[in-house]
């Protein structure tokens, strides 16, 4: 028997929603939660998803093309993005709590990693500085083996031999 048929099979009468005003009415309770959990939580996952795709779209556009409006739109989808992760996390809360699902506390800043970079291909490096600083404080890495520590002591570099 196959893993949807498990769920919908009615002659199994126990744990299954009886809330009649419940369109989740006569499955069983974990799918229930399930479903209830999509429906709350699943257009919020989808969103973050789409921000990140938007950050390395825009982030790739400005690399390749120093195109202004593409590092406008960068900022404003790295904004967004840190707006949801409240709400995330909330999510991932409840997940647990439902599913015992167990993230692990997320190490990779792609704002921080997206926009230091960009910050250094504009050659505006206080502003990079400033965003490996906020990065560091905030125990994020940007995925490479010295880390935003590493990226901070080069754009430091950067910064004197443009004053130069």
């Amino acid at each position: 028997m196959g893993i949807l048929s498990s769920f919908f099979n009615k002659s199994k009468k126990q744990n299954l929603c009886t809330n009649k005003n419940s369109q989740y009415y006569g499955y069983p309770n974990d799918l229930k939660e399930y479903c209830e959990y999509q429906d709350k939580y699943g257009p919020l996952w989808n969103l973050y998803g789409e921000y990140k795709e938007k950050i390395n779209y825009y982030y790739y556009n400005y690399i390749n093309t120093k195109n202004h409006s593409d590092f406008n739109s960068l900022l404003i989808y790295c904004q967004k993005y840190n707006d949801l992760l409240p709400q995330i996390e909330k999510a991932k809360e409840e997940d647990t709590n439902i599913n015992g699902t167990i993230y692990k506390k997320d190490t990779y800043s792609i704002v921080h990693h997206r926009l230091a970079m960009a910050y250094e291909k504009a050659e505006c490096y206080n502003s990079a500085i400033n965003i490996c600083n906020e990065a560091i404080a905030q125990g994020y890495t940007d995925g490479t083996k010295g880390g935003f520590k590493a990226r901070l002591e080069r754009l430091k570099k950067k910064q004197i031999k443009a004053m130069h």
